[in-house]
């Protein structure tokens, strides 16, 4: 049923999208920052940059790091910086950028900038999901052989409670199928909330972005999930290896090989809800 004539619909909140290029990517074994490697003739972060425009956002904020004099003389002007001078972690990238966050009332798109094939469908299915009491949706996979992404842990009524990485994780959180990409959306004010009490109380003394996701739902908040439709888009390049697979796609939004250290789940398990999992 349609809206009824003189009732107006809600608007729509504003977006903002933080990409995060700080990392020096030390695996790339090259003092150019990671983010400025190039696919196919473009940096991974003009990639990103085009594809988060292409998913209608406009409003972007870069965090640099690494060799952020030259990452900004490389993107120009067409963006907002956020100055990330010691990197302490995913979530302490985005900490730097909250004197932009302080004051928007709205959704923010959160993308790591060595993603070149994520895909902007999948970005404004996450921004349209990310409303009402939604306060945070996560892209995610389902994998029968995962790699070291983060796992995400359910209870049984099947609602997410945390993301556990492979480091923390026992048996039983291992064997769950379904994974963390590492793109998110999430209500404004509770992103803020969550970073305020968020710990670095870990071996490597960092603020991670995951461990957002357990302290939204702690509060009360409500987490969903997009599926992502290809495994291809959930690419990071953290190495050469990584970056020649991207530069042998021929197309990038439509590649039909996958990286081998994977194998895609069968389409009948998104389906399904994982068992609850302990840390």
């Amino acid at each position: 049923m349609g809206v009824s004539a003189g009732i107006s619909a809600a608007p729509a909140s504003p977006v903002m999208a933080l990409v995060l290029a700080g990392g020096k990517g030390s695996r790339m074994k090259s003092e150019l920052p990671k983010v400025l490697h190039t696919v196919h003739g473009r940096s991974l972060v003009q990639h990103v940059l085009e594809r988060v425009r292409q998913a209608g956002v406009e409003d972007i904020v870069v965090v640099v790091g690494y060799g952020r004099e030259r990452v900004m003389a490389h993107i120009g002007g067409s963006v907002r910086y956020a100055i990330q001078v010691e990197q302490l972690g995913t979530a302490h990238a985005v900490m730097v950028a909250r004197p932009y966050l302080i004051d928007f009332n709205g959704r923010v798109l959160v993308v790591y900038a060595d993603m070149p094939l994520i895909n902007p469908g999948s970005m404004r299915r996450l921004i349209e999901r990310c409303q009402g009491d939604v306060k945070a949706v996560l892209l995610t996979i389902f994998l029968d052989n995962p790699p070291d992404f983060g796992r995400v842990v359910r209870d049984a009524a099947g609602r997410i409670r945390r993301i556990i990485e492979v480091k923390d994780a026992n048996p039983q959180t291992l064997a769950i199928k379904e994974v963390n990409v590492g793109l998110y959306c999430f209500e404004s004010n509770a992103l803020l909330d969550a970073l305020s009490r968020l710990s670095n109380d870990n071996a490597q003394g960092e603020y991670y972005l995951p461990d957002v996701a357990e302290l939204i739902t702690s509060a009360g908040g409500r987490i969903e999930t997009i599926v992502a439709p290809t495994l291809e888009e959930t690419l990071g390049v953290n190495d050469p290896d990584h970056l020649r697979f991207a530069e042998s796609l021929t197309h990038l939004d439509y590649a039909e090989s996958i990286y081998a250290q994977v194998d895609a789940a069968p389409a009948d398990l998104r389906d399904n809800k994982q068992p609850p999992a302990g840390s």
